[in-house]
C-alpha cells in the first residue's frame, strides 16, 4: 500500500509534471494559461456545489459528474475545450501523485462508489491553485 504523500511532495511531484510545457497545449494547438485553466476548474467546482451534484446521489453516466461539470462551464462560456483538456490533464497528474496508481481516469475517479462531493471539490480546488501557479502567464505586448 502506498503512503499518502505529504502536500509539500504532493505539490513538488504534480508542479515537476506541469513544467512540461507540452501539458499546456489543448487539443485546437493553442496554448493555454494557468489562470484560464484554473478559472475553468473553479466553475466546475462552483457548478456541483451549487446544484449538489454529489457522486453519493448521482449514479455514473447520470450527467452529474466531475467530467460533466467541465463540460457544462465550457458551454457556458466559462472555458473552452482546451481549457477543459488541460483540466483534465492536471486533476489526473494530481490524482496519480495521490492515489500513486500509475493511471487515473479523473471521470472514473470522480465516479468511484466512495467519492463525495466534498472530496471532489477540494481535488478541483487544489488542482486550480496547481494550475494557476505553475501554468504559463498571459502573453503581454
Amino acid at each position: 500500500m502506498n503512503a499518502t504523500p505529504t502536500t509539500t511532495v504532493l505539490a513538488e511531484q504534480v508542479a515537476s509534471d506541469l513544467a512540461d510545457r507540452r501539458t499546456w497545449y489543448g487539443p485546437s494547438g493553442a496554448q493555454v494559461t494557468g489562470a484560464a485553466v484554473a478559472h475553468h476548474l473553479k466553475a466546475a467546482a462552483r457548478l456541483m456545489q451549487q446544484q449538489n451534484w454529489d457522486p453519493q446521489l448521482y449514479p455514473p453516466f447520470s450527467g452529474r459528474h466531475l467530467r460533466d461539470a467541465l463540460v457544462s462551464t465550457k458551454n457556458d462560456g466559462l472555458g473552452d475545450y482546451d481549457t477543459q483538456f488541460v483540466a483534465g490533464r492536471i486533476l489526473e497528474s494530481l490524482l496519480r501523485h495521490l492515489t500513486g496508481a500509475p493511471f487515473v481516469d479523473y471521470g472514473a475517479w470522480s465516479e468511484h462508489a466512495t467519492r463525495t462531493l466534498e472530496h471532489v471539490v477540494r481535488v478541483c480546488q487544489a488542482a486550480a491553485a496547481l494550475a494557476a501557479e505553475h501554468g504559463p502567464r498571459p502573453v503581454t505586448a
